[in-house]
């Protein structure tokens, strides 16, 4: 790299007094310059041979203090030192020394805040610049345990490429990182441990889901077999108990307490320690997500959850219930929206009652309830978590780029979709509705995108198409990757499209689906403008 050209380019824009729209240099990428009274920080984007886009570092500062950087290359002018480097670990540590707003916050003082999983590593910058102005914060770094084992990557590996991307945006409004899903305590200490400023603590493997479906008698059984005083206690507390939660009210059933001490007792115990041994120590936003189960969270088991740990001293930051109806990866919610946002009322009161927000996980794609969960959590605010279908957005710009390469990608996770039986819960069924590989072409293959059983299919697939080997050598995954990087452009387009329906709904910008659909679509059609 031409170091005196470099150093030219540095003077420049300390000359410019914040007016960067003519520099001389176009590859240095505008929103990442930043200066602090003589010294100069900012990406470079170097195209290469196949337009493939390369970044590094630049930083001109005073030589004494320069030191903690890790350099490619290195000129000395004056007193001062020009440094180019790569954007690894090293360098940003050193950049978050230099400016705070590169290291996650917590969201505690943010009313809305949406989470953003980037599965891929590469969109967090288009996230970011659509964010500017919302008034919401981003939860960028967002990768549950079971996401990085399947695409062989790890939590600093996340956390790295969304804090570059803070610098690269000049996003100085606040961010969040979540150690997400966490179920061990050695899983929430990796979390912390790479920085995270909130955790997302996964009680799956400490809720007994089998109570539900026990029989009154069993029921009873089970209970009357605690300890005298624990019986005494809950009895005394919960049993023919209403309570009234801001316009609503709870009430308790012997059934109510016998299932809600059954079920979450043993995840309230493990919330308590997990909250005394990390929360507290490292002052993290808690999350306690009870949705991973396959019954709905009722009102009742709601409050007692939440009741159990307020007299622990315990407030979480956000609370995920599982809500009526189903909320199924990469497509739309599932159920009557009408009943949905009656009991969504209730748990919203509860979560008002206690000091909390609602949490509503597995949050793409659900824009049927995105104007009620808007409306009724206005005033006190909401999370919301999408994640995978990024992963889906960047499908769409091979199905445009290379259609026949999608084609054998989705016959690909149509035949294997045992892979990923284990992980998830959805209604694709290779043998009813969804599309057969053999009536898909290149003709037809971008509606694939937009059909629900073949964007669950092309969704859970993501770790056996990336991670599928023959011969020591991926089968799919560089030429996926050299197609992306190649149009990173579009990929950006359709990511912004994505999220914008999701936040236009949560903040009344518009009131339906089909409004959200109307103003931000076609994608297709953005594909025919960005090349």
């Amino acid at each position: 790299m031409d170091l005196p050209k470099l150093l030219k380019d540095v003077k420049e824009i300390l000359n410019d007094d914040g007016n960067y729209q003519h520099l001389s240099n176009q590859e240095i990428y505008k929103p990442s310059i930043q200066i602090d009274r003589r010294n100069v920080y900012f990406i470079l984007h170097i195209p290469n041979s196949e337009g493939i886009i390369q970044k590094k570092m630049v930083v001109y500062e005073n030589r004494l203090t320069i030191g903690d950087f890790d350099p490619v290359q290195e000129m000395q002018d004056r007193d001062s030192m020009l440094i180019v480097g790569d954007l690894n670990e090293k360098n940003n540590n050193a950049l978050a020394k230099r400016f705070r707003w590169i290291r996650p916050t917590s969201r505690r003082n943010y009313k809305y805040t949406f989470g953003l999983g980037d599965r891929l590593g590469n969109a967090s910058n288009a996230h970011l610049r659509l964010f500017k102005g919302r008034g919401i914060m981003p939860v960028l770094a967002q990768q549950s345990i079971r996401e990085l084992v399947l695409m062989h990557r790890t939590n600093t590996d996340v956390f790295q490429s969304a804090s570059w991307a803070v610098f690269e945006e000049g996003f100085t409004y606040g961010w969040g990182a979540d150690g997400d899903h966490v179920k061990t305590p050695y899983e929430v200490d990796y979390a912390v441990k790479v920085g995270c400023s909130m955790i997302t603590l996964d009680c799956t493997e400490e809720i007994h889901n089998d109570v539900v479906n026990l029989a009154e008698a069993e029921l009873d059984k089970r209970f009357n077999d605690l300890d005298a005083d624990q019986i005494a206690y809950f009895n005394k507390t919960y049993l023919n108990q209403t309570f009234k939660v801001g316009n609503s009210e709870v009430k308790f059933t012997k059934h109510d307490v016998e299932e809600s001490v059954l079920t979450f007792y043993d995840a309230i115990l493990f919330a308590a320690n997990i909250y005394k041994d990390f929360v507290v120590p490292y002052n993290l936003d808690f999350e306690i997500s009870m949705d991973e189960t396959p019954y709905q969270t009722t009102n009742a088991n709601h409050f007692f959850f939440a009741n159990e740990l307020h007299r622990r001293g315990i407030t979480p930051t956000t609370m995920a219930p599982r809500f009526y109806g189903e909320f199924q990866k990469a497509i739309d919610y599932i159920g009557d929206t009408a009943r949905f946002e009656r009991e969504f009322v209730v748990h919203e009161a509860i979560a008002e009652h206690f000091g909390y927000k609602l949490s509503i996980h597995s949050g793409s794609d659900k824009l049927s309830v995105y104007e009620i969960i808007g409306r009724v959590a206005k005033k006190h605010g909401w999370h919301v978590k999408t994640a995978g279908t990024n992963w889906l957005e960047a499908l769409r710009v091979i199905a445009h780029k290379d259609p026949q390469f999608m084609v054998e990608l989705y016959r690909f996770a149509y035949e294997n979709l045992d892979d990923v039986k284990d992980f998830y819960v959805f209604n694709a069924q290779t043998d009813g509705t969804a599309p057969k590989p053999d009536d898909i072409n290149v003709e037809n293959v971008m509606g694939l995108l937009n059909n629900d059983d073949a964007r669950q299919i092309l969704h859970t697939m993501y770790g056996s198409i990336m991670n599928l080997k023959h011969n020591f050598h991926y089968v799919y995954r560089d030429k996926f990757w050299n197609i992306l990087l190649k149009n990173q452009d579009l990929y950006d387009k359709y990511l912004n499209i994505h999220i914008a329906e999701h936040l236009d709904l949560l903040q009344g910008i518009v009131k339906t689906k089909a409004e959200a659909l109307e103003k931000h679509e076609p994608k297709e059609n953005i594909s025919q403008t960005v090349q």
